[in-house]
């Protein structure tokens, strides 16, 4: 399975989701005009990735970053469905999910919405401050 790189903008994210290093990184600002547009080929690609490892006889250690700047309610609902895929992904046996929540220390905002996110999904999410 091919890789998935996005470059950001000025009003989305850099999405980084490397499948020979078992990391994928979420980071910067989402706000992005078009949600679906941008979103969506994400949400299909972590599905055909979900859909890849049942496949895998070896065990993955899979580590997901995501240090946001900033996201706006629309992007919130996609980061939610994100995570709900990572959780699928997560549940098989196969699969060791590591979730790092990055949030700058003065940021509750960032650092409540991630709390709230593992709530939502009844997922572990590492809560890590940096300055």
């Amino acid at each position: 399975m091919e890789d998935l790189k996005i470059q950001p903008t000025d009003s989305s994210l850099a999405i980084d989701l490397d499948v020979k290093s078992s990391q994928f990184t979420f980071q910067g600002e989402s706000r992005p005009e078009n949600a679906p547009g941008f979103f969506d080929p994400v949400l299909n690609w972590l599905k055909s990735y979900k859909n890849s490892i049942e496949r895998k006889e070896n065990r993955i250690e899979l580590k997901v970053i995501f240090k946001l700047d900033y996201f706006n309610s629309t992007s919130t609902k996609y980061i939610v469905d994100i995570v709900k895929i990572l959780k699928t992904i997560g549940d098989s046996s196969m699969v060791d999910l590591d979730i790092k929540w990055y949030y700058k220390e003065i940021d509750e905002d960032i650092k409540e919405s991630g709390i709230e996110l593992s709530e939502w999904t009844d997922l572990k999410i590492d809560m890590i401050p940096f300055d």
